[in-house]
């Protein structure tokens, strides 16, 4: 994952998603480490939508840092947000777990977070919506 000093990285990643005291499941991004691609049902949640079935989405991180989730694909018949750990993991982060917490690191500097929930991991953020555009 490539860090910009701006307010939001151009980078890929993959958790899950949960605005601070919210369990909407619209809202919500599971880290999931079967899955092959970032996956999302909602296509209002796309920043962009530039590509047919795959775009980018905006997210406020735990620590207020926005990042863009590249290369997310839409697919309106799935019911959950998905982040993949391991596509993640190809550009160059990893992963720790312990005391209910997986971090997604570059290095020394955290990018991620997410919580355990019922033994799912959920993103510790919130989504910026955005209007899609064709």
């Amino acid at each position: 994952m490539r860090s910009d000093n701006n307010d939001s990285d151009s980078s890929y990643f993959s958790l899950s998603i949960t605005p601070s005291g919210c369990h909407s499941d619209a809202f919500e991004w599971a880290l999931d480490m079967g899955s092959t691609y970032h996956i999302c049902p909602r296509r209002e949640l796309f920043a962009s939508f530039k590509l047919v079935g795959k775009s980018t989405i905006r997210i406020r991180m735990y620590d207020g840092i926005l990042r863009n989730l590249k290369e997310v694909r839409y697919i309106p018949s799935m019911t959950k947000n998905i982040i993949s750990i391991g596509a993640l993991e190809v550009e160059g982060l990893r992963w720790t777990i312990g005391e209910g917490v997986l971090k997604m690191s570059s290095g020394s500097l955290v990018i991620l977070k997410g919580i355990r929930r019922n033994n799912v991991y959920y993103l510790m953020s919130s989504v910026v919506t955005g209007l899609a555009s064709s």
